[in-house]
């Protein structure tokens, strides 16, 4: 019986002398995206994803499209946007864009947190970012679902749009990705 008591007591004595409070470390600070977005971007594909076939969890192939090359003469790798601390200017030569966004220059700002939960409910995505463009008083909001590839050798973005119909319900949302130049 004593063997036992001691033993509970050396246990005892041993465990709360090895505790010691916890260290993690430093994190660093947060990365400012700013920094990251600042320079040229070109089209490298454009996927258009049908929202509807998406919510009814049809399989990828039936809801996600690459539409890089359908349009005859008009390529999307001809859209160039440059990204500045505030302003944003864009070129859309042949590509389609038009239907998105104005060429131009303009400004763009960060879309708030608040603004982005209403967003991921809405496309579905988990859009960590977005931005809100004007050029020529035409508003755009463009969201960013990843942060990914941006630090890559070769920086890549991801860019989500939404299309709604005449009575404001989601149909299709257009993933672009950019590729810095």
């Amino acid at each position: 019986m004593k063997i036992l008591k001691y033993s509970l007591l050396i246990c005892l004595v041993v465990m709360f002398t090895k505790c010691s409070p916890d260290h993690n470390g430093s994190f660093g600070g947060t990365v400012d995206r700013t920094i990251q977005l600042i320079g040229t971007w070109k089209i490298e594909s454009v996927f258009q994803i049908d929202l509807d076939a998406e919510k009814k969890s049809f399989p990828e192939f039936a809801t996600k499209v690459d539409i890089t090359n359908t349009v005859t003469n008009m390529p999307f790798s001809d859209f160039e946007m440059t990204l500045h601390n505030n302003t944003i200017s864009t070129t859309l030569g042949m590509s389609p864009m038009a239907y998105v966004i104005e060429e131009g220059q303009g400004t763009w700002n960060w879309i708030s947190n608040d603004e982005l939960s209403l967003v991921n409910q809405e496309l579905g995505i988990n859009a960590s970012s977005g931005i809100t463009t004007s050029i020529n008083g035409k508003e755009v909001q463009l969201f960013i679902s990843t942060f990914s590839g941006i630090t890559a050798p070769t920086p890549t973005l991801s860019l989500n749009y939404k299309r709604i119909d005449e009575v404001g319900n989601d149909v299709m949302r257009y993933e672009y990705i950019l590729v810095k130049q």
